[in-house]
């Protein structure tokens, strides 16, 4: 009679997957130990626990704005005139604050408070949040990451939680077969179900980029993994992912690392995709023909104005060739519109700047009526106002970046990425981000804010201090023996 097999027994490479494990977490152990921190695991749950501690909302005015901050969700409040800060992290060069401040600004007012509400998830970044009005006000967050002081330890959540504006107190919603832990995914609102789709995660052994598509019922709050048909987007991070309507879904850009070989090579996305429902139900990917589309951009902030079937982008960055083997990051300050159903972008040019460039011209020339522009122009109406803007923009044609000293001097926001952008009401507001100077990373504090109807100047909200000192290296990539491309590209 023949052996019977031990269904119990072990393969030797689990075994010694097992042990690889076993040691891995032991010498992380000791290497946090040496740091002063402890195990990014044990320190969430203890943060969770205490959090669900609090018994009651308190709330306070802010004598100064909130501390600067890149990789946060700025959400348009779903009733009031008002804004909605949460989380986001602020990195000096040598040590990560991560956050779950939860911050209400009035835009009417001009006033911050900050409220501390019961059960707040754990502090994270490169997460997404979207608002609704059901329930009286209701802000719902998914995902993040968590980076410990040191950046020694990432931690990325596949948690979903809901805020209620009119019980003042958080809940984690608890549902199977949701997406996996991932950051600098996007999440959109259509038709009382939540899209989530791509992200990344990085567990400090493998990186992974993801292009699946979740959806989120809020009704029956159920978790849904889609299939959907035609060719989409690759994998990637830190797409601009924009609602059309109440059926499709537009997703532009975004970044990823992609093996060639035993290589790797940062690839910065430029492509387009319309995620929209066919006869029956059916979702399917197709990809979209953009007419003037901008150079690809890492860390771009998108956020549409569904009303007006438009959408804004703002900022990035570009990698531009010095010589065969070097690239250097452009940072952009460039203010760009996207015509939802046609996919046309223009550039977006204040009235103040159009005089600005024909005083620059002509400092005897006065202000020309319409029909006698010199610069191509483009008219965008509908029932609710008009805006005349630039010719599509082009590689060579943009007139704001950071390399571009001839420009005039301009308002507004300055060269960044992976800054808060949001439309509320018809006025656009930019938040913090990220400024990229002498290979130094500052995350920003200030705030611009633009009116859409007019066009005229941006309005500045909060002022941006001067620049704080670096504590790093100047190149993160000496320190660390890692290509030019950094994590921001991929959170945000």
């Amino acid at each position: 009679m023949g052996k019977k097999k031990n269904k119990n027994k072990v393969s030797g490479a689990v075994k010694t997957a097992a042990k690889t494990e076993k040691k891995l977490a032991s010498k992380l152990k000791k290497e946090l130990a040496n740091l002063g921190e402890e195990d990014i695991a044990k320190v969430i749950a203890e943060i969770e626990r205490e959090e669900a501690k609090r018994s009651a909302a308190s709330e306070k005015v802010l004598e100064k704005p909130p501390s600067s901050r890149a990789y946060a969700t700025l959400t348009p409040h779903p009733i009031n005139n008002e804004l909605v800060l949460f989380g986001g992290e602020y990195h000096n060069g040598q040590k990560t604050e991560t956050y779950n401040d939860l911050f209400i600004y009035n835009t009417v007012s001009n006033v911050w408070r900050q409220l501390k509400a019961p059960g707040a998830p754990p502090p994270r970044s490169a997460h997404q949040a979207v608002s609704t009005p059901a329930n009286k006000g209701e802000l719902w967050i998914f995902g993040g990451e968590f980076t410990s002081p040191s950046e020694t330890q990432f931690y990325h959540y596949k948690d979903l939680w809901c805020f209620s504006f009119a019980e003042r107190k958080w809940e984690k919603v608890v549902a199977p077969n949701g997406p996996s832990p991932r950051s600098g995914h996007r999440m959109a609102l259509l038709s009382r179900k939540l899209y989530v789709f791509g992200g990344y995660c990085d567990d400090g052994r493998d990186c992974r980029y993801f292009d699946d598509l979740y959806t989120f019922c809020l009704d029956t709050r159920t978790w849904s993994k889609v299939t959907v048909t035609g060719r989409g987007p690759s994998p990637r991070s830190a797409c601009v992912m924009l609602p059309c309507g109440n059926d499709s879904l537009l997703v532009y850009g975004g970044f990823s690392r992609v093996r060639d070989g035993k290589t790797e090579r940062a690839c910065t996305h430029g492509d387009m995709f319309r995620l929209s429902t066919k006869q029956g139900g059916a979702l399917t990917w197709r990809s979209v023909s953009v007419s003037g589309a901008p150079p690809p951009r890492a860390g771009v902030a998108g956020a549409a104005n569904v009303v007006a079937d438009r959408a804004y982008v703002f900022g990035g960055v570009s990698d531009v060739e010095e010589t065969d083997e070097e690239l250097r990051g452009e940072m952009s300050d460039d203010l760009l519109l996207l015509e939802l159903d046609t996919a046309r972008w223009h550039h977006v040019t204040l009235k103040t700047e159009r005089q600005t460039r024909r005083d620059a011209e002509d400092p005897g020339s006065v202000d020309m009526e319409e029909g006698e522009q010199k610069e191509p122009m483009t008219v965008v109406t509908d029932e609710v106002f008009t805006m005349k803007l630039g010719a599509a923009p082009t590689p060579n044609s943009l007139p704001h970046s950071a390399a571009n000293e001839e420009s005039p001097p301009r308002s507004g926001p300055g060269p960044r990425m992976s800054a808060m952008l949001v439309v509320h009401r018809s006025i656009l507001y930019v938040y913090g981000g990220v400024l990229e100077k002498d290979e130094k990373q500052f995350y920003l504090g200030d705030m611009y804010s633009l009116d859409l109807h007019k066009l005229n100047e941006w309005k500045t909200m909060i002022r941006q201090p001067a620049l704080p000192d670096w504590l790093g290296s100047d190149s993160e990539s000496e320190s660390d023996g890692s290509d030019s491309e950094t994590e921001s590209d991929e959170s945000d």
